[in-house]
């Protein structure tokens, strides 16, 4: 097992949410936390593909056949957007595992 050492005063809110009831204890708290903002990230990066997919009218898979059938002829927008919502697919698919 390893560890990350971080200073104590990192821990006050966290101390505090578990003195008022909200967690039982620090592991409780941490992973509620991380949790949390797995689900944010799932949003943020589901969104920025529903915008994607808007503006191309596809799904990722068909657009990014399109792209791979694309030749001597590249359009650097689209190879762009390729790059980035390709991104967007796999940042969803790791934040989806913690969520």
């Amino acid at each position: 097992m390893s560890y990350v050492k971080i200073q104590r005063s990192i821990f006050q809110p966290i101390e505090d949410l578990i003195k008022i009831g909200v967690y039982k204890n620090e592991q409780e708290a941490i992973s509620a936390l991380v949790h949390d903002q797995a689900m944010l990230k799932v949003e943020h990066f589901k969104n920025n593909i529903k915008k994607m997919e808007n503006k191309y009218n596809m799904a990722f898979s068909d657009f990014e056949a399109k792209i791979n059938k694309t030749v001597n002829k590249e359009n650097f927008e689209e190879w762009d957007d390729y790059i980035l919502w390709e991104s967007y697919v796999k940042t969803l698919q790791y934040w989806s595992k913690m969520a």
